[in-house]
């Protein structure tokens, strides 16, 4: 009888140590860091971290780039914001110094829709950013530029130096109608054309910066900056934009053209 008992005691204590290491096994924390990445990219990943590493860097467990750049902008312009890469546009904007952390909670994930709501965080902000999108293509299948992946709220590659501080300090700029001079445009507001500063306005991005350009841009001598109306004839190249070739002859205040409309500085 004592024997019984002695062994069917020691079963209640094995079962005990059992359900103890069951217990303690089950409840060891995973240390294990997790992150989310780009997932779609062929050669390479960015995760939340900001990290960019090849695909063979991946830590597929985790979500993790197991080596890589943190914050890598090698690939990006500073002065547009814009990389040739996605998931290196990805890694840039999530620099401490591009601030995405806050304008996840300021910026609208569709413009213009202020149902669509707010990013939920950084790294969703700069994923859904730095997706090619209208404003950095032309013609509608054609990319302005192969940095086309932007994280600015301009959205687009700039082909030009950015403007001398100052350089249109105190000027207007006004877009006319067809066949309207810039002397006429800014007549109208009371003001006069400035010969001077039609040079800083002479470039595609300028034009960009006030017409859609939707059939693109070029450097044709001849006219000013100017913007071809949509319903033009097609010999004329409706919705497309022209700007002097650097080095042209002076930018007059009295050019015109039917169907085009002009890009002003009104002083």
């Amino acid at each position: 009888m004592g024997v019984i008992v002695l062994l069917a005691l020691l079963a209640v204590l094995g079962q005990l140590a059992n359900a103890e290491r069951r217990l303690f096994i089950r409840d060891l924390p995973d240390k294990a860091q997790r992150c989310r990445n780009t997932v779609q990219g062929l050669h390479i990943i960015a995760d939340d971290r900001g990290v960019v590493c090849k695909r063979s860097e991946l830590n597929y467990a985790t979500g993790c780039c197991t080596i890589g750049q943190q914050h890598d902008c090698s690939l990006c312009n500073a002065n547009d914001r814009c990389c040739s890469e996605y998931e290196a546009c990805v890694s840039c904007c999530l620099s401490p110094q591009y601030d995405a952390v806050n304008l996840a909670k300021q910026v609208l994930r569709s413009p213009r829709h202020k149902d669509s709501g707010f990013w939920g965080d950084a790294f969703e902000y700069c994923k859904g950013i730095c997706r090619t999108h209208s404003r950095s293509t032309a013609h509608e299948n054609a990319y302005i530029s192969p940095r086309h992946h932007c994280f600015s709220q301009l959205g687009r590659p700039m082909l030009s130096d950015p403007l001398p501080p100052g350089a249109l300090e105190g000027v207007e700029v006004a877009t006319g109608d067809n066949n309207e001079t810039c002397d006429t445009v800014c007549a109208a507001r009371r003001k006069l054309c400035s010969a001077e500063h039609l040079r800083w306005l002479n470039s595609c991005d300028r034009l960009r910066e006030h017409f859609d350009c939707e059939a693109g841009c070029e450097a044709v001598s001849g006219l000013g900056p100017s913007y071809v109306d949509a319903s033009a004839p097609k010999p004329e190249r409706p919705a497309m934009c022209f700007a002097q070739p650097a080095g042209a002859a002076q930018l007059s205040c009295g050019a015109r053209e039917a169907n085009h409309k002009m890009l002003c500085p009104c002083v």
